[in-house]
This record gives C-alpha cells, sequence and structure tokens, in this order.
C-alpha cells in the first residue's frame, strides 16, 4: 500500500537516513496518487506541509514556526486520517 512508504519515509527523515529533497519528492509523487482518492482539502493540507518543509531547509536548526518535530508530527496526523479516510470509504 502507498501509505506503507510515506510512513516509512516518516522514520527515515526524522533520523535523518532521508535528505528533505528525497522526503519532499517521495511525498509529492505517493501523495498526488493519495489525494486522487480523497476530498479536495486533504490536497491543499498536503500541499501546505510540503511548502512549510521545503521553507524549512532555509533554517539551519529549528525556528518557532518551522520545528521539524512539529512537521513530522503534521505529516503523520495527515497520513493517519487519510488512511481513516480510505477505510471508510
Amino acid at each position: 500500500m502507498m501509505t506503507t512508504e510515506l510512513r516509512q519515509s516518516l522514520s527515515a527523515y526524522a533520523t535523518d537516513s532521508l535528505s528533505t529533497d528525497a522526503f519532499v519528492a517521495l511525498w509529492r509523487e505517493q501523495g498526488d496518487g493519495l489525494c486522487d482518492q480523497l476530498p479536495p482539502a486533504y490536497r491543499r493540507a498536503l500541499d501546505d506541509m510540503l511548502m512549510r518543509i521545503e521553507s524549512s531547509r532555509l533554517f539551519s536548526g529549528d525556528s518557532c514556526s518551522f520545528s521539524r518535530e512539529s512537521l513530522l508530527e503534521a505529516f503523520t496526523l495527515w497520513l493517519d486520517r487519510a488512511e481513516a479516510k480510505l477505510s471508510s470509504s
């Protein structure tokens, strides 16, 4: 399932085993496929999160608005909700 690879990428990114560029590319590719099966709000939310994580590269460390931990929590929550929505459909 597509979500398995996304979930694995969260762990890899959290431990710096996956670069920001690779993380974003994977989520854009796999996320687009998921978003095709979900209501439009999911795509808007995913696009917003991807924009924030891409913007976080501009900072050398965490800033108050670009904490890696909070961004990963947001991706995890999005994925949890997407899986739940797909399961209920």
